[in-house]
């Protein structure tokens, strides 16, 4: 972690569950912010949890990292494929970045992605 306190990060992260507009203003003020955990939670980790699709879209359009879960909320199926390709036992493990939950969890909206994740497997 560079000169960031742990303070501005967990208002960050925390920030990236429900308010875009705070999200983008500090992210401006500070950019190193972008990919730094609050714990094991990442900005991108907490948007994907309450699948917030406008703050995931701006954190990746900032330079995040795609990550299953991302993939999974926006219904990227095409994606999602390529994780589990990579390594199918992403299909039963939680993303710690997230809390530990699941691939099903985050595609819940996402009926095409989610029946692919189904009929491989997933619970």
């Amino acid at each position: 972690m560079s000169n960031l306190s742990k303070a501005d990060v967990k208002t960050f992260v925390e920030a990236a569950h429900s308010d875009l507009a705070k999200v983008q203003q500090m992210l401006e003020i500070e950019p190193a912010l972008l990919n730094e955990p609050n714990g094991n939670e990442t900005a991108l980790g907490a948007a994907c949890q309450m699948r917030r699709i406008d703050i995931i879209q701006y954190l990746l359009g900032q330079g995040a990292a795609m990550t299953l879960s991302a993939a999974c909320v926006l219904g990227l199926t095409d994606k999602v494929e390529e994780f589990i390709a990579n390594d199918p036992g992403l299909l039963s493990k939680g993303d710690k970045r997230s809390h530990n939950k699941h691939p099903v969890y985050f595609a819940e909206n996402q009926p095409e992605t989610l029946h692919w994740l189904k009929s491989k497997g997933a619970k």
